[in-house]
């Protein structure tokens, strides 16, 4: 395989690679791998791990839609390492199959006794009927799904075009089901019995491809066809009526803070680890495989805020787990500074990276906890793409060269407050933005 086999992503916007589409990276290819509701077996969890550290660079992302990424793939080893993927029984036959899968699930689903609805079963339904129907293959690269099963872990921060929620009403179990009529915000448009949700998911895919294709300029994403055709035109066009009020439901924790440290005396017992700037190594990964097998229910649970759960983990050995978890430098409390950070590749594994991001935010992860006391304060981006988070955040930082611009509230590649700024700079910048 060779680059010209391949699209060149750089500053390309939308642009999603996968293990039957790798993308060229500046340290290689990058083969991504999609499993079905985030689920891994251990045994799994041992074998991506081997590859990695064979045919890539022993690296692995932790993305935030739940997907890995072996990096570091040279052109020659591709074709190897697809084929050893195929094997193993988790990739796709064919990339398009592969995209149209771009859904997110609750962490916990089919091991939480609170949900109202089984996710993993929704899920596999969804996406089933996403692969079947070829003319779901034209959706846009990173249209996107949630299954949200209303259980312990929610999924509001998670950004989806189409949002199926679990209820639970008088009448029994049900699904509500929610668009992005804007960023950031889920519209509901309906609540269905849960073996008409991944139908009517289906249907509101179908209308996008159908919309779409009367336009000159395509939109991406919900968002962007809604303010085109309107929300009605969405609705008549995917056979639902008329778009139901807003609906009341109480808030559930979510996020990296929900899931991170010792969870094994609750009710779904379980251990969350975070991966560093969601990064993994292929010794990491053996690791948490090993302690799945040996000491937990056999699996990984992958989530959407770069962390992994363990689950079936008993109480009382956590004693002697504890030690390998801190040696192998996992997040496991949710007041560790290096969560106020996010951060793509850089320039370690990018081609359009200015700067070494991953090494900056190492620097630079305590002045970012200080901006405020949660959530995720600083976003360094190696370039003005801003992959590693389209959206805005209270402090973003842009390489350009070998210098930052510094840009409050906004993206990567919004107009800078500061431009030009050292990474000293950059770090007395913070230090007079903390509030404390």
């Amino acid at each position: 395989m060779t680059r010209s086999d391949h699209p060149d992503p750089a500053l390309v916007r939308g642009w999603c690679p996968g293990a039957r589409r790798p993308m060229e990276s500046g340290d290689g290819f990058l083969v991504r791998l999609r499993l079905s509701g985030g689920v891994m077996s251990a045994t799994l969890a041992g074998d991506v791990a081997d590859l990695a550290r064979r045919l890539g660079s022993g690296l692995i992302d932790l993305t935030q839609r739940a997907n890995l990424q072996i990096r570091g793939v040279a052109a020659g080893d591709v074709d190897e390492l697809i084929g050893e993927l195929d094997a193993l029984g988790v990739i796709d036959p064919d990339a398009a199959s592969e995209a149209v899968r771009n859904i997110v699930a609750s962490p916990l689903a089919g091991l939480d006794a609170s949900a109202p609805i089984d996710g993993r079963a929704l899920t596999h339904a969804l996406e089933a009927a996403l692969v079947a129907d070829p003319a779901l293959h034209a959706l846009p690269p990173k249209f996107g799904f949630v299954v949200d099963d209303g259980g312990r872990c929610g999924l509001g921060d998670v950004a989806a075009d189409v949002r199926l929620t679990g209820l639970a009403t008088p009448e029994g179990p049900r699904v509500l089901i929610s668009i992005a009529d804007r960023p950031g915000h889920a519209r509901p448009i309906a609540v269905v019995a849960v073996g008409e949700a991944a139908p009517s998911a289906v249907a509101l895919a179908r209308a996008v491809v159908r919309l779409r294709a009367d336009l000159a300029e395509t939109p991406r994403r919900m968002p962007e066809l809604i303010a085109r055709v309107g929300l009605d035109a969405l609705l008549a066009a995917a056979g639902f009526g008329a778009a139901m009020a807003e609906v009341a439901t109480l808030p559930r924790p979510g996020g990296a803070n929900a899931v991170l440290g010792d969870h094994t005396a609750g009710p779904v017992g379980f251990l969350g680890l975070g991966a560093p700037y969601g990064r993994l190594t292929a010794d990491r990964l053996a690791l948490i495989g090993d302690l799945a097998g040996e000491r937990g229910s056999g699996e990984l649970r992958l989530t959407p805020w770069r962390a992994v759960l363990i689950p079936g983990i008993a109480p009382e050995k956590m004693g002697r787990i504890r030690p390998w978890l801190t040696a192998a430098q996992f997040i496991t409390s949710a007041d560790d500074p290096r969560l106020a950070v996010v951060t793509c590749a850089g320039s370690s594994g990018c081609r359009n990276g200015g700067r070494d991001t991953r090494a900056d935010a190492e620097r630079l992860a305590g002045l970012a906890r200080r901006l405020a006391p949660g959530g995720t304060t600083l976003h360094l981006s190696g370039c003005e793409k801003g992959c590693a988070r389209p959206g805005p955040t209270p402090i973003t930082l842009t390489a350009r060269g070998d210098r930052y611009d510094l840009i409050r509230d906004g993206r990567a590649w919004d107009a800078p407050w500061l431009a030009g700024l050292t990474l000293d700079e950059a770090a007395s910048a913070l230090a007079d933005l903390a509030p404390f």
